[in-house]
């Protein structure tokens, strides 16, 4: 979860999918600093990092790693990237869902894949709201590790411009991101972020 996925919980339907047989993790550095005050038991971890820490992982533990999210030759150069920097990987399918809401003729094709495959780990980047729907559906009807994991596809692969440590650390990924991207994150980072502020502050008060 980050600061845009927080705002979008005054859709109750939405908060719900958070609240029921799942393991939400604080991708952003504002929401983990922000949570931690309630809690020392918040797990911080970018969806970026945790791609790259589970492909890095040894050949024998199994993992079926499916890629699902992005154009076909997003996809294709994900795949080129990581069967050079994570040979040991094993990806066993991909799928580029369309550009629109999933229907269930998207959702019909995405399970055969995955049961043809065997896939035990699938990876999401559709973005947020829609991944984070179709990882709940995914996860109640395949025995499979599922993961939202936002804009990790394009950061693996180069396609986008991953932020420096520096903006990381410091909670100002979204800046420099913005900063790269405005045209498209403006609304998510000028709308959500107040969003997410105002929210905070609610909590705070309540």
């Amino acid at each position: 979860m980050n600061a845009y996925t927080v705002s979008l919980t005054e859709n109750r339907t939405y908060l719900e999918l958070f609240q029921h047989g799942s393991v939400n993790v604080a991708d952003g550095t504002p929401l983990a600093w922000l949570a931690r005050r309630k809690s020392d038991h918040v797990a911080h971890m970018r969806g970026p990092d945790a791609f790259r820490a589970l492909l890095d992982s040894a050949p024998d533990t199994g993992m079926r790693h499916f890629l699902l999210g992005g154009t076909e030759k997003s996809l294709a150069r994900l795949q080129s990237t990581i069967a050079t920097r994570y040979p040991q990987a094993s990806v066993v399918g991909s799928f580029s869902p369309p550009f629109r809401p999933l229907e269930p003729a998207d959702h019909q094709e995405i399970d055969v894949m995955l049961k043809r495959t065997r896939a035990n780990v699938v990876w999401v980047g559709i973005g947020t709201p829609k991944q984070d729907y179709e990882v709940a559906r995914i996860a109640a009807s395949h025995p499979a590790v599922v993961l939202a994991v936002g804009a990790a596809f394009n950061f693996v692969s180069g396609d986008v411009v991953e932020a420096p440590v520096f903006w990381r650390r410091t909670g100002l990924e979204w800046a420099y991101r913005f900063g790269r991207e405005p045209r498209r994150l403006w609304r998510r980072y000028v709308f959500g972020n107040l969003r997410f502020v105002i929210l905070a502050l609610r909590r705070h008060r309540g």
